[in-house]
């Protein structure tokens, strides 16, 4: 006769550890270098105004003044500005501007990135061109986070983060000089005189 059989309790057993390989160390060294250190201070970025500074009979070119500081205690290299210039009645400019610039911790520097708008001889008959027209900005200028960590997340494409900003405001847009003569040149051009107080709007 045959006895009743007993069989052991299983112990369980605690998750087995997955094995690292060195193709693996750069991605960890990457992730851990995100989580300690790869945030660091963002630029703060003002639109300080918008202005023409020469116009032919079919073009007008603008300046675009920015204001950057750094609250922080370690620099701030600026890659590329993205943005757009709308002028009611003319039309929209959309660019990309090279910053080639670093803020150092503590500072604010004053950069200047240029627009330029076409006139059709269709638009310069339908908009008064001597009266005040309201211009907007928005863009963004791309930085590279302070730091070692900052520099690596950003070269291998992992973060590069890019801070916003935003103004408006009006100027007049003076006629070349060559309007004045009877017969006019397109190639002629004259600075802008007229530049009204923007009324200016920044962007976290």
């Amino acid at each position: 006769m045959v006895g009743p059989r007993y069989s052991m309790p299983m112990i369980p057993q605690g998750p087995r550890p997955i094995p690292i390989q060195r193709s693996h160390l750069p991605l960890l060294s990457l992730m851990v270098a995100f989580l300690l250190g790869g945030c660091g201070a963002a630029p703060k970025v003002e639109a300080t105004g918008a202005r023409p500074i020469s116009r032919t009979e079919d073009a007008v070119e603008f300046q675009i003044d920015l204001r950057l500081s750094n609250d922080g205690t370690k620099d701030i290299p600026l890659e590329r500005f993205e943005y757009s210039l709308t002028v009611d009645g003319l039309g929209r400019f959309d660019g990309r501007w090279a910053a080639l610039a670093t803020i150092p911790p503590g500072a604010t520097i004053n950069l200047e990135i240029p627009a330029a708008i076409s006139i059709p001889a269709k638009i310069a008959q339908r908009v008064d061109l001597d009266a005040p027209v309201t211009w907007r900005l928005e863009g963004g200028v791309r930085y590279q986070s302070s730091g070692l960590f900052g520099r690596i997340l950003f070269d291998v494409g992992i973060r590069r983060p890019t801070e916003k900003f935003a103004g408006s405001g009006t100027f007049t847009l003076n006629r070349p000089a060559s309007s004045a003569s009877a017969a006019p040149s397109a190639s002629a051009a004259s600075p802008a005189i007229t530049s009204e107080g923007p009324s200016l709007v920044s962007s976290d």
